[in-house]
């Protein structure tokens, strides 16, 4: 475990004054981290800044049960995605739809996004990303956005790393089949 998340973890379950000061510096720290995560399953603000409340609950609630047999950040991830997941299904049986929502993700360098906004570009990885089983989507997110090694993601997911590799793989190549199809469509 981190240093700086040792002595929040500490203070926490301390309690007292600094057990507040120190899950608000936890919250300010990891907050951003956990919206982008839970906002890229639930692909809505009021309904993720629900869940994060919910999430930063149960970190406090279940903190003293941490007990660092892996990364901090990988123990707190695991609460907002098993959170987002578990807020996903419920609403989806509430609307009764289907929410086979497409992914967009795009490369940089590619000379069919030159004079294409940073927003535009956004819009088609995330559809492209959207295109994945989840799982691999999953995959691409940890470990090409959010820089994770194969073993902090291993971590978070219980899968093996080279069941990660794979799938990450898989993922590429099918985001560039994607954008290829997708690029040449635009041009």
């Amino acid at each position: 475990m981190k240093e700086q998340d040792q002595k929040w973890r500490d203070a926490i379950v301390q309690g007292g004054p600094e057990a507040e000061k120190a899950f608000s510096e936890l919250s300010v720290f990891y907050g951003p981290k956990l919206y982008a995560q839970v906002f890229k399953i639930l692909k809505t603000d009021n309904i993720t800044k629900d869940v994060l409340q919910d999430v930063f609950i149960k970190i406090w609630l279940n903190i003293e049960q941490f007990q660092g047999k892996s990364s901090f950040y990988s123990w707190i991830f695991r609460i907002a995605h098993n959170e987002a997941i578990s807020t996903f299904n419920r609403e989806k049986r509430k609307a009764a739809i289907s929410l086979d929502h497409e992914l967009i993700e795009i490369l940089p360098g590619h000379s069919s996004l030159e004079g294409q906004n940073p927003d535009q570009i956004l819009g088609l990885l995330n559809e492209a990303t959207n295109t994945l089983p989840k799982k691999q989507a999953l995959v691409f997110e940890l470990k090409y956005f959010q820089n994770l090694s194969y073993k902090e993601i291993q971590e978070i997911t219980g899968t093996s790393q080279g069941a990660l590799k794979a799938s990450f793989h898989l993922a590429k190549e099918k985001i560039s089949t994607f954008l290829s199809i997708k690029l040449n469509l635009l041009t």
